[in-house]
């Protein structure tokens, strides 16, 4: 049996340290030897790119009946539900396990909660790519219609806000929508990164699966952030407000009313 790790960011600013810390607590709590590592897989990646387009492929492949893959968590191995359903699927026919650590989640093809939380988190980042993609050609198309009429339209952020711009994309006049989507993609990313990492954020998921109500959620919250701002805060080092934590409880159970 071998013992495999499996590290993934999206862009090279972006460290694998607290993925290794989130495995290393997991090894720890079950007893496995970091020592027995066969080998551990870094890359920097997005994951909405098809699992077979990544290392990983290359670390199924080297893996036999009965090894095991270890992640920090399911979105570390992708962000497309269906394509996330067929890695599950290849593994399973190769007699490979695959853990989320942070889940305590063995991504067997027959475990029905591995897929309830691949399919919840999958959902939520698949269609938020959407919205990016849709606001993106909104605007483009408004861009394109206000040069139509007045021969420019008005940058409305970044460095040159306020400006006239009299073409859509580049100065040369090359579309820059993917450059744009691949930018929005590695936001999301960093926003789900930090979502990993915060340990305000994880304290108030706690908290909730405890059945703690809203209010007392938000007066702890507050009174811990007065005294340990860094490590509670909103990812803006602010204090938390009803409306951030609405949105987190969102997050955190999309299938909530």
């Amino acid at each position: 049996m071998a013992i495999r790790i499996y590290l993934r960011v999206s862009t090279l600013e972006q460290g694998f340290d607290q993925q290794m810390q989130d495995i290393k607590a997991y090894f720890n709590a079950n007893r496995i030897n970091m020592d027995d590592v066969t080998d551990i897989v870094e890359e920097h990646v997005s994951g909405g790119k098809s699992y077979e387009d990544r290392k990983f492929k290359q670390l199924l492949n080297r893996s036999k009946p009965g090894d095991y893959i270890y992640a920090a968590s399911t979105d570390r191995l992708g962000r497309n539900f269906i394509d996330m359903m067929r890695l599950m699927e290849d593994a399973k026919k190769r007699g490979v396990i695959i853990v989320a650590c942070k889940q305590n989640l063995s991504l067997d093809d027959d475990n029905s909660m591995a897929k309830i939380v691949l399919a919840v988190t999958a959902i939520m980042d698949e269609d938020e790519r959407k919205r990016i993609k849709h606001r993106t050609a909104n605007k483009k198309a408004w861009q394109r219609e206000q040069i139509a009429k007045h021969g420019y339209f008005i940058i409305e952020n970044g460095p040159n806000a306020g400006q006239r711009c009299t073409y859509v994309g580049s100065k040369k006049g090359h579309d820059t929508s993917a450059a744009r989507e691949a930018a929005a993609a590695n936001r999301l990313d960093a926003m789900i990164l930090w979502r990993e990492q915060s340990k305000g954020y994880n304290w108030v998921r706690t908290q909730l699966a405890k059945g703690k109500s809203r209010a007392l959620i938000l007066e702890e919250f507050n009174e811990m952030h007065a005294l340990d701002p860094e490590n509670y805060s909103t990812r803006e080092g602010k204090p938390l407000s009803k409306g951030v934590l609405s949105k987190w409880c969102r997050e955190m159970n999309p299938l909530a009313v």
